[in-house]
């Protein structure tokens, strides 16, 4: 599975999450001794209509599922749930994925890809920049989190 935010904001968001609450530092933006960057993602039309809206009511009641479970804080939960879609996908073979909440705040999406479903050329890679603590989305994604800049 490939998880991608539909957002730089969220996307920065998921990064900084554990801190939340804290005072802002620049070392938040590296991991691994390595600073954060970002790259675009494109998702191709016929991969995006394999892959269903779970923010969608309509969707989450055919598929079985409750909104509680998927904006859900342990990620063996959703797991299971991304797990079980797999498996129907399976069975009806058209399921590449699923559209949901960031567990952060429903404000953000996240959009899983099942691996083995995407097609080559289905998913495109742009070419990576670094997050820097000053730019708009990194100030946003602290504003979200409630981490103080001051």
């Amino acid at each position: 599975m490939r998880y991608f935010a539909e957002t730089r904001e969220h996307a920065i968001g998921e990064a900084l999450g554990p801190f939340r609450g804290t005072r802002f530092r620049p070392a938040y933006l590296r991991q691994g001794g390595h600073q954060l960057a970002l790259v675009e993602v494109t998702l191709a039309p016929s991969l995006v209509v394999r892959i269903p809206d779970c923010t969608d009511p309509a969707v989450l009641a055919k598929l079985g599922l409750r909104p509680d479970e998927l904006a859900h804080h342990e990620r063996g939960l959703t797991q299971a749930i991304a797990r079980r879609l797999h498996g129907l996908g399976a069975t009806a073979g058209k399921l590449a994925g699923l559209r949901w909440w960031s567990a952060l705040t429903g404000a953000w999406h996240t959009i899983v890809v099942f691996t083995d479903r995407a097609r080559d050329g289905e998913v495109a890679f742009g070419t990576p920049g670094l997050v820097q603590p000053t730019d708009p989305d990194v100030v946003r994604a602290l504003s979200v989190l409630g981490i103080r800049t001051r």
